[in-house]
Parts: C-alpha cells; sequence; structure tokens
C-alpha cells in the first residue's frame, strides 16, 4: 500500500525555515550594487545585464515571501509580514537608485546606513518572520539586531580588510544574528505566555473569580 503523504502544518513549517534561511542568504551574497549600477548606468557597462540583475532581485523578494506564505500562521499575520518584506526590499531599491543617480547625498552616513545590505537582510527576515509567527509584540524589539551589520560593515572597510573577509563576516553576522533572534523571540514569546497563563490561574485573579 502506497504511503499517504501530506504536506502538513509540520512540513510546512520546516519548508518555510528552508526558504527563509535560503532567501537570508541570497539577500547577503548578491551583489545589490550591481542591480544598481545595471539601472543607473544603463547601457555603459560592457558587462552589464540588466535582467539578470532585476531578476535576482525579485528571485530574493520571491523566495523570502513564498516562505512566509507557506508558515502555518493566520493570513492576518501573513498579509502583515509580506508589507514588511515588500516595503523593506523595494524602498531599498528605490532609495538605493536615487542615491545612485546622485539624488541623496547628505547625510552620506545616514544613507550608507540604511541602505546596508545586511541591514536590508535582516531587517526584512527576522521583522517579517516575528510578525508571521505571531510572537508577542515586545519581540519584535529584536529586529534591532539588523542595525549590526551597519556598524560593523564600515568598521571593517576602515580597517582594510579584504573583500573576502568583509564578505564572509557580513555573512556570518547576518547567519547567526538571524537565527539568535528568531530563536530568542520564540523563547521571549513563550515565557511571556506562561507569565500570563499563571497569573490567569492564580487564586483571587478576575479569571477564576
Amino acid at each position: 500500500m502506497a504511503t499517504d503523504l501530506r504536506f502538513g502544518r509540520g512540513a510546512r513549517y520546516g519548508a518555510a525555515i528552508a526558504l527563509e534561511l535560503f532567501a537570508t542568504y541570497l539577500a547577503t551574497v548578491t551583489d545589490f550594487s550591481a542591480i544598481l549600477q545595471a539601472e543607473s548606468y544603463s547601457g555603459s557597462i560592457r558587462n552589464d545585464v540588466p535582467i539578470v540583475d532585476a531578476v535576482q532581485f525579485v528571485v530574493i523578494v520571491g523566495v523570502m515571501s513564498a516562505a512566509v506564505l507557506l508558515l502555518p500562521t493566520s493570513g492576518a499575520r501573513r498579509v502583515g509580514a509580506l508589507t514588511l518584506v515588500c516595503v523593506t526590499f523595494f524602498l531599498w531599491a528605490t532609495f538605493g537608485l536615487l542615491r545612485g543617480a546622485g539624488h541623496l547625498i547628505e547625510p552620506a552616513g545616514l544613507w550608507s546606513f540604511v541602505l546596508n545590505q545586511g541591514f536590508i537582510a535582516l531587517l526584512a527576515s527576522v521583522g517579517g518572520w516575528l510578525i508571521a509567527r505571531g510572537r508577542h509584540p515586545l519581540t519584535w524589539l529584536l529586529a534591532a539586531v539588523a542595525v549590526v551589520p551597519a556598524i560593523v560593515g564600515p568598521r571593517l572597510v576602515e580597517a582594510n580588510v579584504t573583500s573576502g573577509g568583509y564578505a564572509l563576516v557580513m555573512q556570518g553576522i547576518v547567519i547567526v544574528g538571524g537565527l539568535g533572534a528568531v530563536w530568542a523571540g520564540a523563547a521571549i514569546d513563550r515565557m511571556l505566555v506562561s507569565r500570563r497563563d499563571a497569573a490567569t490561574r492564580r487564586p483571587g485573579s478576575p479569571a477564576t473569580r
């Protein structure tokens, strides 16, 4: 008798984790600057292939969105997470193109910070995941881990770290920081829910009267 395989809740959750990790990895290793240069200097770069750069960007957004859609969660949470993911990436692309064209110059430090590749990848992945999983609103503060790559990146450049070393460090920060923030969010949410449940079961509480 053939085994009845079903793409149930556990399978969807596992697939969502795999896609989220893959999307975050792509968002970290893809050369976003090539996308901006292809649009800003289209036709003037010999090896410029704008359609390839555009496809890379769409694939990253699509894979991260697919991860959110696969999660076994409510529709409202999916909409919230998808909104954050899409708004983050498309605003990054918009401001990046404007900066590449010379329209956004000052303050240079601010634009370098908010357009940092690791910052964008972590903000979209961690923030979207926490919202989609329905974690306690307090855990959304963990998305602040996204500022770490934006702070460390310029320090590596000032230290004259090689491009390969820079890429490895930034990838490590994004992967470790992202996983740490997600698991910390789960732990904090579990702790807060346990305390709330204990308070409602306490004798004399409104729920037990």
